[in-house]
């Protein structure tokens, strides 16, 4: 088996290489721009999904639509990601705050549009967000996007374990962790020792928590956050 040494942070400036880069050709730039669209969209379209879903914000359109209109106003202008990167602010942050102000200036916008009460079903102007059964937008936001994140690091670790010849650690890992199995089951349906699944747990484990940390660094989370945000991820 290769070495446990955790495989090197690549990711962490992933996002912001893509982003106002001013060493970067047009076309280049054009590219990295594109890339890094594409990469926030499939991340945080479910999050925020799921966030329009649980407000009052549901009644003034189909989250699908609404969605679909901030994404195409917002990331559409090149500047949107750019005024990100010197925010300071975590990604997470700086989509939830301008998903509710596109949407607070979408609902004010239709008014004034529609002069008459029509079909849609319009929330006051500034309305507070609705309490949803059970979880919050919020917590339903955070839940999601912490899937979203878990789920990145699982590919990041799972990728470079294939790419290293090691590719039984992440199956064993799989079966343990996220399939539920016991040690000794899945050393029986695998056939292996028992030592050698937990040996897996822990690499596999140690590099996730890693892949998550890195994730986190390219979103701009703060590192005196870090350790908090593992802790909220693991909780979800």
């Amino acid at each position: 088996m290769p070495s446990d040494e955790l495989f090197p942070p690549t990711r962490a400036t992933w996002l912001h290489e893509r982003i106002g880069d001013a060493g970067l050709t047009e076309f280049e730039a054009t590219t990295a721009l594109r890339e890094a669209r594409e990469h926030v969209m499939r991340r945080y379209y479910e999050p925020l999904s799921a966030y329009l879903s649980a407000t009052s914000y549901r009644d003034v359109d189909a989250p699908a639509a609404l969605m679909a209109g901030f994404f195409v106003d917002r990331l559409g202008d090149d500047a949107y990601l750019v005024a990100w990167k010197s925010s300071g602010l975590p990604l997470r942050k700086w989509l939830v705050n301008g998903l509710l102000f596109w949407v607070r200036t979408e609902v004010r916008r239709r008014r004034r549009t529609f002069e008459r009460e029509s079909s849609w079903s319009l929330p006051a102007e500034g309305a507070r967000l609705a309490a949803a059964e059970g979880d919050g937008p919020d917590a339903i936001f955070e839940r999601e996007w912490a899937r979203s994140i878990v789920t990145d690091a699982c590919e990041v670790v799972q990728e470079r374990l294939v790419a290293e010849g090691a590719a039984d650690r992440w199956q064993l890992f799989r079966r343990h962790v996220l399939d539920g199995l016991s040690y000794d089951a899945v050393a029986r349906e695998l056939a292996c020792d028992a030592r050698e699944v937990r040996n897996a747990c822990r690499v596999v484990r140690a590099r996730l928590e890693a892949a998550i940390v890195e994730l986190l660094r390219a979103e701009g989370v703060r590192e005196s956050d870090i350790e908090g945000e593992v802790a909220r991820i693991a909780s979800h």
